[in-house]
C-alpha cells in the first residue's frame, strides 16, 4: 500500500528542483504528496556554494501551502534570520558549528511564533548539542558535508541518528523533537535512517533529478512502509 507510516514525513529539497521549472515542480512535489519544502540557504562562507535568499522565498512563498523549513547555512545565522522571521516560514534551523550563542538565536525565532531546529554535520558529535535539545523542536543530521546536492550517503551519520535518539528518550523528548535527516536520502537510505530512529527525510536529487516527481515521491513513501 502506498500509506506514509504516521510521523514520517518527505521533504523536497527546492535546491534541487529545475529551476526553469521550479514553478511546476513545487506543484507537483506538494500534489503527489512530500509533506513538507525544504529551502537551503547558503553563504559561501560556511559552505562553500551561494543559494537562495529571501528575495527569491518571497516570490515562491505564495505557492508553498505546505510547511516550510528553512535550512540556513550560513555564518553567524542570528545576522541573517530576521528576513526569514518576516517571511512566516514554519521553522528555521540552523548549524551548530556556525552559531556562536545558539541559545539567543533560538529563543529570537521561537519568540516570533516559528519553530526552531538545529543541524550538525556528518562529523560533529551529539554532544555538541545536546544542552540546546531541550529548546529546539527538531534535530536536522547531514548525511553528506552540507553545500552540495547528489552527494553520496555518509553511514556515520546513521551513528549519530541513533545516539541523537536514545538521547532524546533519556531526556523523554522523543515525542516532542523530531529527527531531520537531509543529503544523499534515496530509497535506500531512508530505510537506515528510518531504522536508525530519524522521522523526516529532505530528499532533492531523488525527487526531482531523474524519472517523473510523482513515481520518485511514491518510491521514498514505499520505502518507508515496507
Amino acid at each position: 500500500m502506498n500509506i506514509l507510516s504516521s510521523g514520517f514525513k518527505i521533504s523536497a529539497s527546492i535546491l534541487a528542483a529545475d529551476f526553469k521549472n521550479l514553478e511546476y515542480h513545487i506543484y507537483e512535489a506538494k500534489t503527489f504528496g512530500c509533506d513538507e519544502f525544504h529551502f537551503d540557504v547558503m553563504d559561501g562562507k560556511f559552505v562553500p556554494e551561494i543559494s537562495m535568499g529571501p528575495i527569491i522565498l518571497k516570490s515562491l512563498k505564495n505557492l508553498i501551502n505546505i510547511p516550510l523549513e528553512v535550512h540556513l547555512m550560513v555564518d553567524n545565522p542570528i545576522d541573517q534570520v530576521d528576513s526569514f522571521i518576516d517571511l512566516g516560514v514554519d521553522i528555521i534551523t540552523f548549524h551548530i558549528e556556525a552559531c556562536k550563542n545558539p541559545s539567543k538565536l533560538i529563543q529570537k525565532i521561537k519568540s516570533k511564533g516559528i519553530k526552531t531546529g538545529i543541524a550538525i554535520k556528518p562529523n560533529t558529535p551529539i554532544d555538541k548539542i545536546e544542552e540546546f535539545i531541550e529548546e529546539v523542536d527538531r534535530v536536522l543530521v547531514m548525511c553528506v558535508e552540507p553545500g552540495f546536492s547528489g552527494q553520496k550517503f555518509n553511514e556515520k551519520a546513521l551513528k549519530s541518528i541513533a545516539s541523537l535518539h536514545n538521547l532524546l528518550l533519556k531526556k523523554g523528548k522523543r515525542d516532542s523533537v523530531d529527527i531531520s535527516v537531509d543529503g544523499g536520502i534515496n530509497s535506500h537510505t531512508i530505510k537506515k535512517c528510518k531504522e536508525a530512529g530519524a522521522q523526516i527525510f529532505v530528499s532533492g536529487s531523488s525527487i526531482f533529478w531523474e524519472g517523473d516527481v510523482r513515481s520518485n515521491i511514491m518510491l521514498l513513501k514505499n520505502s518507508l512502509g515496507g
